[in-house]
């Protein structure tokens, strides 16, 4: 008959062979979606935003392509936040690898309601731009980059490390 403390040993040890084999799988997280989001930022929400820029700055292109634009952008505003999932952010990151700050996993309804007010500044924009007043435009433009790229940006996106 095997003792208790035999079956308890048996039981450890198979219980940590399961965690060797299968623990550090499932408790991975896909690093590729650090280049997806970088993917996302730079080649969806700056060349939008570049686009309204090159209009507001300097009268560059048309209000259509401001409503083009600022329609992409409120499109993309709710796929962000999925592209931060825990894990993927410093200390866990190394900080050349992503500039996403910690205070976005403790402070996570902050950080939705950031990208959200992304995608509602820039709808309104859109519709803004509809219209084709250039300065309404450039103050609905001031709008979305304060509250939606910099509300995220200052409290949850820390400085560059080269």
């Amino acid at each position: 008959m095997k003792t208790p403390i035999f079956r308890i040993f048996v039981f450890t040890l198979t219980l940590l062979g399961f965690l060797a084999a299968h623990g550090p799988v499932s408790a991975a997280v896909d690093m590729s979606v650090i280049d997806k989001r970088k993917d996302v930022m730079k080649k969806v929400v700056l060349k939008n935003f570049k686009v309204i820029k090159s209009f507001v700055k300097d009268g560059k292109g048309t209000a259509a392509d401001v409503a083009k634009a600022a329609m992409a952008l409120s499109a993309v505003a709710p796929k962000i936040a999925p592209l931060f999932p825990k894990g993927t952010g410093r200390p866990e990151v190394d900080a050349k690898k992503t500039r996403a700050n910690p205070e976005i996993w403790t402070d996570w309804n902050k950080f939705q309601a950031a990208a959200k007010a992304l995608g509602t500044e820039a709808a309104k924009l859109s519709k803004i731009a509809a219209d084709g007043n250039k300065d309404a435009i450039a103050q609905q433009f001031g709008m979305t980059g304060k509250n939606g790229c910099g509300a995220c940006h200052k409290a949850f996106r820390g400085k560059k490390v080269k």
